[in-house]
């Protein structure tokens, strides 16, 4: 009979602990963009050649000076910047991803970054992506200094800066 009671107590404190239990909201789901047909994505976000040319002239915008760069493969350009502004300047480092596996860039990706930032000594680091971070990503960086630029900011900013040049290709 006492077995039959301890089942009861542990059910019951059980019970009680789920409805204590921090309620949370799921992630807000981030913007996405999308083209009305294949024709309208600006060739930049397909082709790697032109999206590394985009990638320099949207950090140029920034004040960054372009040093170099290196295909780490057919999708990651890691590129070497110089901000030359007294105090705040320095060397910054960016990993440019076209087409990522899935149209996202997870946090383990985020967080090799984030290493190599650090341990190349750089001032910040910018991670410039086609496609969009997983919340984890998004959260693995709270607090460093990276900057995530998914494909709606990175397009976002290109408009701002009056270099988003989208031109279709006549049919």
């Amino acid at each position: 009979m006492a077995i039959f009671g301890i089942i009861f107590v542990a059910f019951f404190i059980g019970i009680i602990l789920i409805f204590l239990l921090k309620k949370t909201s799921p992630p807000v789901p981030q913007e996405q963009i999308h083209f009305k047909s294949p024709s309208d994505v600006p060739k930049y976000l397909t082709d790697r050649d032109a999206f590394k040319s985009k990638c320099v002239e949207f950090l140029e915008k920034f004040n960054l000076e372009y040093v170099h760069s290196v295909w780490a493969d057919d999708h990651e350009l890691e590129l070497a910047m110089n901000d030359e502004t007294p105090v705040v300047g320095g060397s910054y480092i960016a990993l440019c991803i076209i087409d990522p596996p899935g149209k996202m860039v997870n946090a383990i990706k985020v967080k090799g970054f984030l290493d190599t930032v650090k341990g190349e000594g750089a001032s910040r680091g910018i991670l410039i992506t086609t496609g969009y971070f997983t919340s984890e990503a998004i959260n693995s960086i709270e607090d460093e200094p990276v900057e995530l630029v998914n494909v709606v900011t990175f397009l976002s900013y290109l408009k701002k800066f009056g270099i988003y040049e989208y031109i279709p290709e006549p049919a």
